[in-house]
């Protein structure tokens, strides 16, 4: 779904190319075929890719686990007693608005880019790069799969999206 995302999205399809093609002259991207920590430092690919995975999480259903035997608070005031069923939706936490804005419905890698260099700032990215990381799952309930999915979607997008540059644009 993100190279949907890109590629019906003309401005983020434009400043991704733009964003590897300055990294390929620039020799800081490996040909024929990318590494995965080339990619890493791709900072729009990064916003795209978690802006992907937010549109579209990989897991659906809800994920429900029981609470430990002791019970457990699951913030302040709200507490569940032991054994309790709890679940989450995925694709809703990835549309909360407190967390990424009124425009949640939207595709828009630029909400992942630092806009100063603030604290409040790097809070707002912190928190949205947190809460998009629960679509792998968290701690011993974790994705065992979730580096090497990460590496695949930083290969491939860079890739598709050079293949797309080299043969539909520059010819």
């Amino acid at each position: 779904m993100t190279l949907h995302f890109i590629s019906t999205t003309p401005s983020v399809q434009i400043r991704l190319l733009q964003e590897i093609n300055t990294a390929i002259d620039a020799g800081t991207i490996t040909r024929p075929i990318i590494r995965d920590t080339e990619a890493r430092r791709l900072p729009y690919l990064q916003a795209c890719i978690k802006e992907g995975l937010r549109m579209y999480p990989p897991v659906t259903g809800l994920l429900a686990k029981a609470v430990p035997p002791g019970g457990a608070e699951l913030e302040p005031g709200i507490w569940a007693p032991g054994g309790t069923q709890i679940a989450w939706n995925s694709l809703g936490m990835m549309r909360l608005a407190e967390v990424f804005g009124g425009d949640a419905e939207m595709f828009l890698p630029e909400r992942w880019m630092v806009r100063d260099e603030s604290e409040r700032e790097k809070e707002r990215v912190d928190r949205m790069t947190e809460t998009v990381g629960l679509v792998f799952g968290y701690g011993r309930f974790g994705c065992l799969g979730r580096g090497v999915a990460m590496m695949e979607l930083n290969k491939a997008v860079i890739e598709v999206c050079d293949v797309v540059w080299r043969v539909l644009i520059v010819r």
